[in-house]
């Protein structure tokens, strides 16, 4: 698949996460300045409880999302919910993927939460 379509892909599947999941029960953060494209996303991600990371764990068992099976699609499809569609990934080492765009350059470490190897998915934990 070409570079660009997997990035729309991408696009596409974290618009669609980004209201999946139960409502939270801390309030809001406060919505980013006027100036900024980018937007808040909430750690873990895309997975930030339990519940959240069996339901993705089950349906990535039933062959849906491969994506989440790849750290490195986890780390672009999370760069895609924040808003910088210009995102490049680069040295993934274990669980850091770097990735660079226009926002700057933003150093992410990911988890797998559940199952764990090449059948468990990833979240990204902290973004650096």
């Amino acid at each position: 698949m070409h570079t660009r379509a997997r990035v729309a892909g991408l696009l596409i599947l974290a618009a669609a996460l980004a209201g999946c999941g139960p409502t939270p029960t801390n309030p809001a953060p406060a919505p980013a300045p006027a100036s900024s494209t980018a937007t808040t996303v909430v750690l873990p991600w895309p997975a930030a409880t339990t519940a959240q990371v069996a339901s993705l764990q089950t349906a990535v068992d039933g062959g849906a999302q491969p994506w989440l099976l790849d750290p490195t699609q986890v780390a672009l499809a999370y760069a895609a919910a924040r808003g910088w569609p210009d995102a490049a990934a680069e040295g993934r080492t274990a669980a850091v993927v770097t990735i660079h765009s226009s926002a700057g350059t933003h150093v992410l470490t990911l988890a797998q939460p559940g199952k764990t190897g090449a059948a468990g998915i990833w979240v990204v934990t902290a973004d650096r």
